[in-house]
């Protein structure tokens, strides 16, 4: 459905909210993010396009009060052509997210009544649990359905079961892939990049991911004379939490700054900058961001052509 539409969600769960709401526009969307500084030059390029797809789903991520001023005719214009997601990220999540009262009644039922269709309870403790996991109404029959193939002859869910597969995020995949590349299992990365696409993820959310880590190992690199790997990894986080000093206030979205990433975090980041050149990575930053509106959703040749730029950028 072509349009502005006004979302706000967590950091934590962005990419699985952005997924869940594209999916609500259209039944196969093609995903772009734009964040920052890509905001304006990404609609400016999108919006020059002879050809726009019905099925593109533009998300602007955070975009500043000015800035959405200054493409008002823009976004008017592409309003009658694609889908445009003004998609604001709060700083803090709550410490548990409950749908409200109504809503959880409706939703009870539906999943009860897909229970009773295939033949299978839930436990009071296993329905808590995957309620808090899921965020979106969107998502509850696909999730309840693996689960209804995992537990397979058995007929009682349990709690146990929606830890093992419902999934609240895709973060944590991501972070399994860090920590791949971080050890230099090469296998396992590529293992964890179909893992991805297979669940859904598009290539331009992984493409999306790897920009973000390969900017925060440059930044790593350009301050690796100070941080020095060569004494103890204690006189590391010693030093690391001084550098959070330098900023003479903290910018909204910590996680694109490599001073201000947890210690452990931080750590992990350093020993893999240290074993790729400056040079490469900044040659991949480059071919990234070149690739970024040349990538589209769904098809073969972007998942091979992010598996090369994988196996090219840390494994040699």
């Amino acid at each position: 459905m072509a349009g502005v539409y006004f979302k706000q969600g967590f950091r934590s769960t962005f990419v699985s909210d952005i997924r869940a709401i594209a999916e609500k526009l259209h039944s196969s969307p093609k995903i772009v993010v734009l964040e920052g500084e890509e905001i304006e030059k990404g609609l400016a390029k999108i919006s020059s396009s002879l050809f726009l797809e019905e099925n593109l789903v533009v998300f602007l991520v955070n975009p500043k009060k000015e800035t959405i001023e200054k493409l008002k005719p823009l976004l008017d214009t592409l309003s009658h052509k694609i889908s445009v997601v003004i998609h604001e990220i709060k700083d803090k999540e709550a410490s548990a997210f409950r749908f409200s009262p109504p809503e959880e009644r409706l939703l009870k039922k539906k999943v009860l009544s897909i229970l009773k269709d295939h033949g299978k309870t839930m436990t009071d403790k296993a329905y808590a649990i995957f309620m808090q996991k899921i965020r979106d109404e969107a998502l509850i029959e696909c999730e309840l359905l693996k689960l209804i193939n995992y537990v397979g002859d058995r007929k009682e869910i349990r709690s146990a079961d929606v830890d093992t597969i419902v999934s609240g995020s895709e973060e944590e995949s991501l972070i399994s892939l860090f920590e791949a590349i971080k050890e230099g299992d090469k296998r396992e990365s590529i293992r964890i990049l179909h893992t991805l696409f297979i669940s859904g993820m598009s290539p331009l959310l992984v493409h999306a991911y790897l920009i973000r880590l390969v900017r925060l190992l440059i930044q790593a690199k350009e301050i690796s004379n100070v941080l020095d790997l060569s004494n103890s990894e204690t006189l590391f986080y010693k030093k690391f939490s001084g550098l959070r000093n330098l900023f003479p206030f903290l910018p909204e979205d910590k996680k694109n700054y490599f001073p201000l990433l947890s210690p452990k975090y931080a750590l992990g980041l350093m020993k893999l900058a240290n074993r790729i050149s400056l040079k490469r990575l900044k040659d991949l930053y480059a071919s990234l961001i070149s690739y970024d509106l040349r990538l589209k959703t769904g098809t073969k040749f972007d998942t091979i052509r992010l598996e090369n730029l994988l196996l090219w950028s840390f494994y040699g």
